[in-house]
């Protein structure tokens, strides 16, 4: 029987997309014991209302997504300026600044053998585009950076498939920004990597991958968890 294959497409211009990720310490340090009283009391008036979440409603439900450098972050950077200006606040202004500029193209994703079957898919933010054909290779699921090490005569010519279900997002993000650098250093030709979140009506979670400048950038993309184990499903069974 021959191996399974996945056809993977995907259609985007490069850039950058920046993922900042904050986890808490059991302990506070010292410098913060100053700052809690005038923390305390800005909460305290953030939360006495629902006023943040109606001005973050109309922002989202007005401008939709706002990548960096795209037509709806300048034109919701305008209304922020506009409502604050409204809102009695003094010296409100806007400074030029340099920011990385991504754009979403078109995606697909298919199963190609043993039966056409379409997987859902987003492109990660700042992922390299697949030729305008797209990418045609077998799949290696894979389950942690260790057996993607040991197993790395198997990857070169494939698609990998970071299939690492999910924990909890500062360990599983890791799958998602260093996967393709990672993958690329044994020759895959791209990355599909399991949703960061749980299994969700075949929910795609995009994101950002990381590339390094010294080696050749992979396209890498998320699929569902859902997908996911389709593809380890089909490949276990040969």
């Amino acid at each position: 029987m021959r191996p399974r294959r996945l056809l993977f497409a995907l259609a985007v211009m490069a850039t950058t997309v920046l993922t900042i990720v904050s986890t808490g310490a059991e302990t506070s340090p010292a410098w913060l014991a100053p700052l809690r009283p005038d923390a305390t009391r800005l909460l305290k008036a953030a939360t006495a209302d629902d006023f943040a979440w109606r001005r973050l409603a109309e922002l989202t439900d007005t401008f939709g997504h706002r990548l960096s450098g795209s037509e709806n972050m300048q034109r919701a950077s305008k209304w922020v300026v506009g409502r604050m200006i409204a809102d009695g606040l003094e010296n409100v202004r806007t400074e030029p600044v340099m920011v990385p500029r991504w754009v979403r193209g078109r995606e697909s994703a298919e199963i190609v053998q043993p039966a056409s079957h379409g997987i859902d898919i987003l492109g990660l933010g700042g992922s390299v585009p697949t030729p305008p054909t797209g990418i045609e290779a077998e799949v290696i699921p894979i389950s942690s950076f260790d057996e993607l090490r040991l197993r790395q005569s198997d990857v070169r010519g494939r698609i990998v498939l970071f299939n690492v279900p999910f924990s909890n997002y500062s360990e599983t993000v890791t799958y998602r920004t260093g996967g393709a650098r990672t993958a690329s250093l044994y020759g895959a030709v791209a990355v599909l990597v399991r949703s960061i979140g749980p299994v969700g009506l075949r929910t795609t979670h995009t994101g950002s991958v990381v590339y390094s400048s010294d080696q050749r950038p992979i396209p890498a993309a998320a699929i569902s968890a859902e997908d996911a184990n389709r593809i380890v499903r089909l490949t276990q069974g040969g």
